[in-house]
């Protein structure tokens, strides 16, 4: 049997106030940046973790305007209308509801914590070379210049613009400035991080893939700092060792030419 049930009326702009607000909080709370930028070409263990947890954030976000625009609803609908008796919400059934509601929201943030512990983990390596630490990563420092990177590898060799790393090894890469502040920005391989004067900031990635990744200048570092690209290049271990020691043996020669010439000019001014 139908029976008029008149319901208490609930103002809406509180209600919407609060859902508004709440998310405000969770928009703030995770940063739009990194939450929606998902790089699906990701071949770093960190940054696929990273693109996972971004992904549970957005899935959150979806939800929360879900749940905000059906409170909002239900706030502002009529609320005279006929139902069965037994249509009535009682609150034994709002507790199940809140309950319910209390559970996803704590399995949502332990796996979120999972996920933002384990994408800051470093990962291991799975390969060797020569030059490598006692804990299997191969430390190598990125030096910001305006406007370009210089990559220095443990056998003193150094070049230019191009990092060259090998495939299956943790990189431990060191990142400082000689002149402003400069970002370094991989996404498939390392996310951002800052090059500072006086400091030496460190991320570690592993490149599961060869091929060539770039990035793009994530600070204002000068005039020039849109044209500041930064190229990671994945070889194989193979590859890697015979390019650095190339690398060396360019620079030693360029060395020996230089040190040859100022040799020369100076036997040349003690004759005269």
């Amino acid at each position: 049997m139908a029976t008029l049930v008149v319901l208490p009326r609930r103002k809406p702009l509180p209600l919407a106030a609060a859902a508004i607000g709440t998310v405000a909080a969770v928009l703030i709370g995770a940063d739009p940046a990194s939450a929606l930028s998902l790089n699906p070409d990701a071949i770093s263990p960190g940054i696929a973790k990273g693109n996972t947890l971004h992904t549970i954030m957005f899935v959150v976000i979806v939800l929360g305007i879900l749940v905000v625009n059906l409170a909002i609803f239900r706030a502002v609908r009529p609320r005279h209308r006929f139902v069965e008796a037994q249509e009535v919400e009682t609150p034994s059934r709002s507790g199940r509801v809140g309950i319910l509601l209390s559970l996803v929201a704590v399995a949502i943030f332990v796996v979120a914590t999972i996920y933002t512990s384990a994408s800051r983990d470093i990962p291991e390596s799975r390969a060797s070379v020569e030059g490598t630490l006692e804990d299997g990563s191969l430390r190598i420092t990125a030096t910001g210049q305006q406007w370009l990177w210089r990559f220095s590898y443990p056998n003193g060799a150094f070049g230019y613009h191009r990092l060259v790393v090998p495939k299956g090894v943790t990189i431990s890469l060191e990142l400082t400035s000689s002149d402003v502040v400069h970002g370094w920005n991989v996404p498939s391989l390392t996310g951002k991080a800052q090059a500072v004067p006086g400091q030496t900031h460190r991320i570690s990635f592993r490149a599961d893939e060869e091929g060539t990744f770039r990035g793009w200048a994530s600070v204002l570092s000068g005039q020039g700092y849109a044209d500041m690209e930064s190229v990671v290049e994945v070889v194989s271990p193979d590859e890697y060792l015979t390019y650095i020691r190339r690398l060396k043996k360019e620079i030693q020669g360029a060395q020996d030419i230089v040190e040859g010439q100022v040799e020369a000019q100076a036997r040349r001014a003690m004759n005269q």
